[in-house]
C-alpha cells in the first residue's frame, strides 16, 4: 500500500542551478542541504515538499479572511431554523448559540496551544526538542499509525464540500426561480466543486485572492443583516419573545435530550471551523505571530456576529412562526419582514436572499478545497495511503506552465508558477462528487428538495469531524496537563495552564453532550430534522461510526499488508520526514521537507531483532551524542550574540536526525514525537 513511487519527474536541483526554487531559499540553506536535496530528487523513494515562497505566504488579513470565509457559510441561515424548531423556546435557542460561541472560543485556545507546540524536533540549545508549527491540523497531534488512520481516512472521506455544493446549487436555482430537480442540483453542485478544484490546482495566488474577496464580502453580509434588523426591528415581537417570564418556557419543548443534542450539533456546524488555520500553519507568514492572533480575533468576531444575528432573528420573527413544525426558512422570513418593507416584489426579495446564500456557499467551497487538500497531503506523507508519494508531492499545473509552453520566451511572474497539491485536490474532487451523488440520489422527497440531503450530510460531518475529533483532542490535552510524566507544562508554548485546562474542559464537556445524547431516542421524533421524514433519527451518527469502523479496518489491512510483505521480503518499511528550517523572528520556520517511503533490508539485522516499542508502537528516541550537544550550545550562544552558523546548523540537524531513529517491527518510523 505504501510502495515507493517514482518521483524522478521532478526537475533536478544542483547547487549551481539558478532555478526559481534555489533563488528563493538558497540564502537559508548551506551546500550540504542543497546536495542532499539534489540527491533526494534523484531518489525514486523520496520527494521534496516545498512551502510557498516568502512573498506568497498568508499574511494577517488573508488568514483572518480564511476564517471568515470558512465559518460564515449557509449554516447561520439553515441552522437557525433547526434550532428554534427543535427547542420550541426562544431562551433555550439563544443559550445554545451562546454555548456554541463559548465552545468555539475554548476550542480555538486548545488548537492554538497544539498548533504552536506540536511537532517538536531535537534542536534546542541542550539537545531538547523545540516546537516547529506545521500544517496538518489534528493529524500532527496523533502521530502513530492507528490514530493516523482513524483520523486520516475519516478526514479524507468527510472533509469535503458536498453539503455546501448542494446548498449552492439549491440557492442558484432559487435565485433563478427554476424548478429544483436531482439532475440540476447535481450538475450545479459538481460544476462549483470542479471550479474550486481547478482554481486551486492552477493558481494558488488567485485562490487566495478569491478567498480574501469572499471572506470580506461575507463579513459585510452579516453586518448588513444586523443593520437592516436594527432599522426594522419589531418592538412588539421583541418584547414578547424576550419576555423573561415566557422566553424560557419549556411547556412545548421536548422532554428528552435528543432534539437538544441535534440542535446543538447544527449550532456547531457554523462554529466549529475555528481550527481552520491549523490546516495550513506552515503557509503563514511568521506563523508564531500570525496564527494565534488571527485565529483568536477572527473566531471572536464571528462568535459575536452570530450571537447578534440570532438575537435579531428572534426580535423580528414572531415565535409562533419560529416554532412551526418542520421549521420555516428563518432567513427568508427575516428578509420578508425587513427588506420586504421596501422591496415589495417577493420574487426580487427571494432572488436577493438566494444570491447572498449562494455567495456564502461558494466562498466556503473555495476555502475548504484549499485547506482540506493540504491536510490530505500531510496525511499522505505519513505513508498510510496507496501510492503515498504521488499524493504527498506538489505538481506544476499552474497558469505559468501553460504560458511558458505557448510562449517559451515570455516572462512569467513566479507568483503564477507555484506548484500545488494537484493529486490531493483530485482526490478531494472525487470524494466530494461521490458524496453529492450519494446524498442527492438517495434522498428524494416529493415534491423534490435538496434540503434533506443537506441535513443528512451535515449531521454525518459534524458528528465525525467535529464532535468525535474535538472530544478526543480535548481529553488528550487534559491528560497531558494532569500527567506528571508528560511534563506538558514545560513543553507547551501556551504559558497559561489554568486557561488551557479550562478551555480543554469546556470543549470536552460541550462536545460530550451531543456525542452521548444524540443516541437517546425520542419516540415523538423518529426522523432527522428537516429531512421530510425520510431519514431515521440515528442515520447521521450511525453513518459516522461506520466510517470510523471502516478506518479501523483500513488500519488492520494496512498493518497486515506491511507484516506480510516484511516477512516475505525480509525488509522494513522506512517512513521518514526530514524538514529543513530557516530562522525567523520567532524561531524555526519550516521551508522544505524530504519525505522518504522506502522498503529497505536492515544490514546485519534479522527481522526479529528489530526493536518493537510495544503494542501501541510508542517511539524510542536515542539521546543526542555529547558532541552534538556541545555544538548545539555553541550555536545557541552564537545566536544570542547576533551571529549565525549557517554552514554548521544543517550538519547539527543531520546528526540529530541520525540519532533519532524510531524502530518498529516491521516499520521504521522517523518522525517528531512529544
Amino acid at each position: 500500500m505504501a510502495s515507493p513511487i517514482d518521483s524522478g519527474s521532478n526537475p533536478s536541483l544542483a547547487v549551481e542551478n539558478e532555478s526559481e526554487f534555489d533563488m528563493e531559499w538558497s540564502p537559508d540553506l548551506d551546500p550540504d542541504d542543497l546536495r542532499e536535496l539534489q540527491a533526494a530528487q534523484q531518489d525514486p523513494s523520496k520527494i521534496i515538499s516545498s512551502l510557498p515562497r516568502e512573498s506568497a505566504r498568508l499574511g494577517y488579513y488573508s488568514t483572518v479572511c480564511l476564517i471568515f470565509n470558512r465559518m460564515i457559510g449557509t449554516g447561520i441561515f439553515n441552522s437557525a431554523s433547526i434550532v428554534f424548531t427543535n427547542t420550541q423556546s426562544i431562551g433555550l435557542s439563544l443559550l445554545l448559540w451562546a454555548f456554541g460561541a463559548i465552545l468555539a472560543l475554548a476550542g480555538v485556545i486548545v488548537y492554538i496551544e497544539l498548533g504552536l507546540t506540536i511537532p517538536r524536533w531535537p534542536f534546542g540549545p541542550n539537545g531538547e526538542k523545540i516546537s516547529t508549527p506545521r500544517s496538518g491540523d489534528a493529524k500532527n497531534y496523533k502521530p502513530v499509525f492507528l490514530a493516523t488512520c482513524l483520523f486520516g481516512i475519516t478526514f479524507i472521506i468527510l472533509e469535503n464540500t458536498a453539503p455546501n455544493s448542494v446548498s449552492f446549487a439549491q440557492n442558484v436555482l432559487d435565485a433563478c426561480h427554476a424548478k429544483q430537480t436531482p439532475g440540476k442540483i447535481i450538475a450545479i453542485a459538481l460544476a462549483a466543486n470542479t471550479f474550486a478544484c481547478l482554481l486551486h490546482a492552477m493558481s494558488r495566488k488567485w485562490g487566495m485572492i478569491l478567498n480574501n474577496v469572499f471572506g470580506t464580502v461575507k463579513f459585510f453580509i452579516l453586518i448588513f443583516i444586523l443593520i437592516i434588523g436594527f432599522i426594522w426591528i419589531d418592538r412588539d415581537v421583541a418584547n414578547t419573545n424576550f419576555d423573561i417570564k415566557t422566553s424560557f418556557s419549556t411547556e412545548n419543548s421536548p422532554k428528552l435530550p435528543y432534539r437538544y443534542a441535534e440542535a446543538f450539533m447544527f449550532v456547531l456546524f457554523p462554529y466549529t471551523a475555528f481550527h481552520q488555520i491549523n490546516y495550513v500553519i506552515s503557509e503563514l507568514d511568521q506563523p508564531r505571530k500570525t496564527f494565534p492572533r488571527a485565529s483568536w480575533y477572527g473566531v471572536l468576531t464571528v462568535a459575536i456576529l452570530y450571537t447578534a444575528v440570532n438575537m435579531i432573528y428572534a426580535a423580528i420573527i414572531p415565535k409562533k412562526e419560529l416554532f412551526t413544525p418542520g421549521g420555516i426558512d428563518v432567513g427568508t422570513r427575516f428578509f420578508q419582514l425587513t427588506l420586504g418593507r421596501v422591496v415589495t416584489s417577493r420574487t426580487q426579495l427571494q432572488t436577493i436572499f438566494s444570491i447572498l446564500k449562494a455567495i456564502s456557499a461558494i466562498g466556503n467551497i473555495i476555502v475548504v478545497t484549499f485547506t482540506a487538500a493540504r491536510v490530505k497531503q500531510e496525511i499522505a506523507k505519513e505513508g498510510v495511503l496507496p501510492y503515498s508519494l504521488v499524493f504527498a508531492q506538489n505538481y506544476d499545473f499552474s497558469l505559468g506552465r501553460f504560458l511558458r509552453k505557448t510562449s517559451p520566451k515570455a516572462h512569467v511572474n513566479p507568483a503564477y508558477s507555484e506548484k500545488t497539491p494537484v493529486a490531493t485536490i483530485a482526490l478531494h474532487w472525487s470524494l466530494t462528487t461521490a458524496m453529492v451523488l450519494a446524498g442527492v440520489l438517495a434522498i428524494q422527497p416529493k415534491p423534490y428538495s435538496p434540503t434533506p440531503a443537506f441535513s443528512f450530510l451535515t449531521s454525518v460531518f459534524v458528528y465525525n469531524i467535529d464532535v468525535l475529533c474535538f472530544t478526543s483532542l480535548a481529553f488528550g490535552v487534559l491528560c497531558l496537563r494532569f500527567s506528571r510524566s508528560a511534563r506538558w507544562a514545560n513543553k507547551s508554548e501556551f504559558k497559561h495552564p489554568a486557561v488551557s485546562i479550562l478551555a480543554a474542559l469546556t470543549l470536552f464537556v460541550g462536545c460530550l453532550f451531543p456525542l452521548i445524547f444524540i443516541w437517546v431516542p425520542d419516540p415523538a421524533f423518529k426522523t432527522l430534522t428537516r429531512t421530510s421524514n425520510l431519514v431515521p433519527w440515528y442515520a447521521g451518527q450511525t453513518t459516522g461510526l461506520c466510517l470510523v469502523a471502516f478506518s479501523f479496518l483500513y488500519w488492520v489491512g494496512f498493518r497486515t499488508y506491511i507484516s506480510i510483505r516484511s516477512a516475505r521480503e525480509g525488509k522494513t518499511l522506512h517512513v521518514k520526514r526530514e524538514p529543513k528550517f530557516k530562522h525567523d523572528s520567532g524561531g524555526l520556520t519550516q521551508i522544505l521537507e524530504i519525505v522518504t517511503l522506502q522498503w529497505r533490508r536492515e544490514v546485519g539485522m534479522r527481522l526479529d531483532e528489530i526493536e518493537e516499542a510495544g503494542n501501541e508502537f510508542r517511539p524510542e528516541v536515542a539521546p543526542p551524542a555529547p558532541d552534538s550537544i556541545t555544538t548545539l550550545r555553541r550555536y545557541a550562544a552564537a545566536e544570542q550574540g547576533g551571529s549565525t552558523l549557517e554552514l554548521e546548523r544543517p550538519a547539527i540537524y543531520e546528526n540529530m536526525q541520525r540519532q533519532s531513529v524510531v524502530r518498529r517491527k516491521p516499520v521504521a518510523y522517523e518522525l517528531p514525537v512529544l
